[in-house]
């Protein structure tokens, strides 16, 4: 069916799709037709250390979190289809929300891509059912940041923000202990954020999210 009836896209695709737009739909290839479907989430930090400010730009469920002076401090807000705000756009672009997802289909509200929720040519990219459109934050970077922890939907769905960043802290000291360091600039930050990632595994894919 969509090879007979192709989906309206937006100009942009032709920047994604290497042209395939511009190609007979009996043409295309499965990837080329689904690739309106395709997306991603967004979270972005700029550190200004000359203005000792820290910028963040949030576009889905994907999260940061800063460590300061052995707290969490929450540095963005995730898009899910359970905010209000999110849910006042999305029924006023036309779309619903079925079993917590948008159009029963997507668990987040704004992100990169998904261009086939970002076609009713009425609205604005910001007014869409799925909208690119960042929240944005700034943050003092003070003598007592020690880190900021970015991760995607997956580690927050397992940790909350207090629970991530105690658990960081908690790495940080073992491996000044082991390693007789005082400097949080030479613990092993590749190690810390392997390592989380490992005690985030589920234990059996069929348990995923447990």
């Amino acid at each position: 069916m969509r090879r007979e009836q192709p989906p309206k896209k937006p100009p942009i695709l032709s920047l994604l799709d290497n042209g395939a737009k511009d190609k007979e739909p009996s043409t295309q290839t499965n990837e080329e037709l689904n690739l309106d479907s395709v997306g991603c989430t967004s979270n972005v930090v700029f550190i200004d250390k000359g203005l000792k400010k820290i910028y963040v730009a949030n576009a889905g469920d994907s999260r940061c979190v800063l460590g300061r002076d052995g707290k969490a401090v929450e540095m963005s807000l995730d898009h899910k289809p359970e905010c209000q705000v999110e849910i006042d756009r999305i029924e006023k672009s036309g779309s619903v929300i079925e079993n917590g997802r948008v159009d029963g289909n997507l668990n987040l509200t704004r992100s990169l891509g998904d261009l086939k929720y970002k076609q009713r040519e009425h609205l604005t990219p910001e007014e869409q059912a799925i909208t690119a459109n960042p929240d944005t934050y700034v943050f003092d970077l003070t003598p007592d940041t020690d880190f900021i922890l970015m991760g995607c939907d997956g580690i927050w769905e397992k940790k909350s923000n207090e629970e991530a960043v105690a658990w960081v802290y908690a790495q940080i000291n073992k491996q000044k202990q082991e390693r007789g360091i005082s400097n949080n600039l030479e613990v092993d930050s590749k190690q810390i954020t392997a390592d989380l990632l490992l005690d985030n595994i589920a234990a059996d894919v069929k348990l995923s999210g447990k």
